[in-house]
């Protein structure tokens, strides 16, 4: 007894720490940069933090979330454990269809009202590579993404050849389709293992009409069918996690899930890496049936891998720039040359830093978003490829010589995306959402009202008026509440929720490795956002 309840002690303990250093850190960011949501003179007149302020108010919120967090966990673990359980209408499947139909009803609506749909982020660049010959293909966003999308797209404009509208409608309400079977299950899903019903028809509300899901479903970015489609996967894991070394489980069932996360992998790159790395981890902490998830998480990874080079094969498509992956490094060198000058590189180092970018490109530096900075060392990519070895040991010789730069830049790349009172902002404006000056023109929306609705949140983040309201918005809450279920899960040692949310976070943690903290990037953490809330409230207690 007293073992487990130091064991849950350190489990509250690591939980508190993380969040203090988010919080704490994520304070200072928002102040320094006047990017805090924080509306209250005194909290704006408080600011940023020195040294003794920031021990002192990190030490009595480490110790206020101990003890909440502990009471909290303890009161939640008398509810029943969040498992399946019979005798439910899961089976009747009219009723499931009936909630699926309903669901997609209210999306066409808001599509109608919002017509065409969103067209926004990199659709520019792949409708011209299905539409005309002379375009090459390019991987350098997801091929089968650019085919799916540019081929429905291409489809309304030779039925209507006006302008893309009539495409773009029909992408937008293929996605929606998507998007409603997996929110359908999830909801089925938290029915089944609750058997609470304001859990599950709080789940159907949530994304039917939470704003930031529906922004995203009328919207023609790739991440949207991905992660719609890796919610299905996470939920599938919970289930075989909470089965493995109780009971067998079936091949079929890891066939479903691999063929799920395969399909992710193929609509956003990144996924292969958060396969390998939570197949790894799982690997390593999960004993129970481990020749089973060897073969299960290979088998993914090999055939999304041979699956995509597939589709570049037939499509003659160009490759990716590699500078996608380098998102880090080039943004932790700019930040040290933008900190500290010429003076940090001897002379050597000068001309090699200057052989892999130009000088004057360098004092576009933005904290907040690594593209600039991409571009500008891409167009020395010959150089760099050929010194490869060079760059990766300039590079790691400056963060060894100047580690607080290196740290600084990781964390102002990234703040806004683990800090929930910050708003969403660089150099040039808002982050929120993209609406397009194409959307201005040729945008045709049915109900004004709805549309102008959602411009503002894009345009004025008017949801920051509303204190509680607006950590819906909020991609640090929603990262907080998928890491106070996971940890959660430690603290009941539940192997189902460990997974599930495990994969989750791997996503998240995949991203801050990117150019920027867009919402889009984190959209499972928001479709995982009631499941959470079904993890809490546990499972209701059957009648004798």
């Amino acid at each position: 007894m007293k073992k487990d309840k130091r064991r849950k002690l350190w489990v509250v303990t690591i939980l508190s720490a993380l969040v203090t250093l988010m919080q704490t850190i994520g304070w200072q960011l928002s102040m320094k940069y006047h990017t805090s949501v924080h509306g209250s003179a005194l909290l704006q007149k408080i600011g940023v933090l020195d040294t003794w302020q920031l021990v002192l108010a990190g030490g009595l919120e480490f110790w206020f979330l101990t003890v909440l967090f502990y009471g909290l966990f303890t009161r939640l673990e008398k509810n029943h454990g969040f498992r399946a359980k019979s005798g439910h209408a899961g089976k009747d499947w009219l009723l499931w269809a009936g909630v699926g139909l309903l669901l997609y009803g209210v999306y066409l609506v808001f599509l109608y009202g919002c017509y065409p749909g969103f067209y926004n982020y990199d659709v520019g660049n792949q409708i011209p590579q299905v539409l005309y010959e002379e375009v090459p293909f390019s991987a350098h966003h997801p091929v089968l993404h650019t085919l799916l999308e540019g081929g429905i797209i291409a489809l309304g404009y030779r039925i209507h050849g006006a302008d893309l509208t009539l495409g773009v409608f029909l992408y937008c309400a293929f996605q929606m389709a998507v998007c409603t079977v997996f929110f359908t299950y999830s909801v089925y899903f938290l029915w089944k293992h609750t058997g609470r019903k304001w859990v599950a028809a709080g789940a159907l509300v949530f994304y039917a009409l939470c704003p930031p899901v529906v922004m995203f479903a009328m919207s023609t970015t790739k991440d949207v069918i991905c992660y719609a489609v890796l919610l299905g996967a996470v939920l599938k894991l919970f289930d075989i996690y909470q089965d493995l070394g109780k009971r067998q489980v079936g091949l079929w069932r890891w066939i479903q899930t691999g063929v799920l996360l395969v399909i992710s992998c193929l609509f956003r790159k990144n996924i292969v890496y958060v396969v390998v790395l939570f197949g790894i981890l799982a690997v390593i902490l999960v004993r129970a049936g481990r020749r089973q998830q060897i073969l299960a998480y290979t088998a993914t990874v090999l055939g999304a891998v041979l699956l995509n080079r597939g589709l570049i094969y037939m499509t003659g498509a160009v490759e990716g720039s590699p500078m996608e992956a380098l998102s880090i490094p080039v943004q932790q060198l700019t930040r040290l040359y933008w900190e500290e000058g010429e003076e940090a590189f001897e002379e050597e180092e000068q001309e090699l830093l200057y052989s892999f970018v130009q000088k004057e490109m360098m004092a576009s530096y933005d904290p907040f978003i690594s593209d600039g900075m991409k571009y500008a060392f891409w167009l020395h990519y010959d150089t760099i490829s050929e010194r490869m070895g060079d760059f990766f040991l300039l590079w790691a010789k400056k963060g060894l010589q100047y580690p607080g730069a290196y740290v600084a830049s990781f964390l102002d790349n990234t703040y806004q995306a683990w800090y929930p009172g910050t708003v969403l902002k660089d150099t040039r404006g808002y982050r929120y959402f993209d609406i397009t000056g194409w959307q201005e023109e040729f945008g045709n929306p049915k109900l004004l009202w709805l549309y102008n609705y959602y411009k503002r949140i894009d345009d004025e983040l008017t949801f920051q008026k509303y204190p509680v309201v607006r950590l819906l918005f909020s991609i640090g809450f929603m990262f907080w509440t998928v890491l106070a279920a996971w940890f959660y899960g430690l603290w009941k040692k539940d192997r189902g929720i460990l997974a599930a949310l495990g994969l989750v976070l791997c996503v998240c943690v995949t991203n801050l490795a990117g150019p920027v903290s867009d919402v889009r990037y984190y959209l499972l953490a928001f479709y995982a956002f009631p499941l959470c809330v079904g993890i809490f409230a546990g499972t209701r207690a059957e009648k004798a």
